[in-house]
């Protein structure tokens, strides 16, 4: 009698081990596509700072992203509107290593009907051949001014259609998300590295061997430009025939270091 409860005991023990759900990778592919098109509208924005399309200067100064390989060009002709928008061309070359080490290449193309900090902006962002670390960025980032808040804090809705080809033939993400951006720091100061935007929204996304996921952001997400990334907030990622997963991303620190939550059993991600 003793044998056979040990072996029952033992063999719960391996189905509870085979049945542990760890697997972060939606979590993470979900993390990954929100920072590589956050990073994508960083330059951008970087490039047109305030809106003013004449004030771009390349810096190494704390947070600012480009180099002195990185050659823009700017199409300002006649009077700025939907039909005739402004546009900007950010051209990496083959190889541009910038001043947060990642090398890229190819373009990002920068359509405006107006100002960033006017109302009814649309800023239209376009990956063209473009390349971070051998990771592809590819698809759309819609950006439009939505006015400012109760508090003076300029809004901005934020549409993504985007993938991301991996790099070592990790795969392909496809994602994509609907964003509500508000600017919360340094909207009344002309540095760059002071602005820090909240961020709220949902999503989806697909990774090339069939995973599927859906997400929600349930505690908006603080992204800090002074690093480059989301540096605190929730949100919520859900795998198809799988349970909620729950991604913490910090108290406020410039880290590469995000927790996930499965089932009451909390995994850590570095990237």
């Amino acid at each position: 009698m003793l044998l056979v409860v040990t072996i029952l005991v033992n063999l719960s023990a391996c189905r509870k081990k085979e049945d542990l759900d760890n697997d972060t990778s939606a979590s993470k592919n979900e993390s990954i596509a929100e920072r590589y098109f956050n990073e994508v509208q960083d330059i951008s924005d970087q490039a047109a700072k305030t809106g003013d399309l004449s004030t771009f200067k390349l810096s190494s100064n704390e947070g600012m992203l480009l180099s002195d390989c990185a050659v823009v060009t700017f199409d300002t002709l006649g009077t700025v509107s939907a039909s005739n928008p402004d546009t900007i061309i950010i051209d990496f070359g083959t190889s541009c290593l910038c001043n947060d080490t990642k090398t890229r290449s190819g373009k990002i193309v920068i359509s405006s009907t107006g100002r960033y900090r006017n109302e009814g902006s649309v800023i239209t962002i376009t990956p063209d051949n473009y390349f971070v670390n051998n990771n592809q960025i590819l698809g759309t980032r819609i950006v439009t001014n939505t006015g400012n808040n109760s508090m003076g804090q300029p809004t901005f809705s934020v549409q993504v259609n985007g993938t991301i080809i991996l790099a070592n033939n990790e795969g392909t993400i496809t994602w994509n998300a609907s964003r509500t951006r508000t600017w919360i720091e340094g909207y009344n100061t002309l540095f760059f590295a002071d602005d820090v935007y909240s961020i709220t929204g949902a999503g989806s996304g697909t990774k090339v061997n069939g995973q599927t996921w859906t997400s929600l952001i349930t505690s908006p997400l603080v992204h800090n430009r002074i690093c480059h990334q989301i540096v605190s907030g929730v949100l919520q990622v859900t795998p198809s025939n799988k349970p909620i997963r729950t991604i913490d991303f910090g108290q406020g620190n410039c880290d590469n270091t995000l927790t996930v939550l499965i089932n009451g059993n909390t995994y850590t991600v570095t990237f």
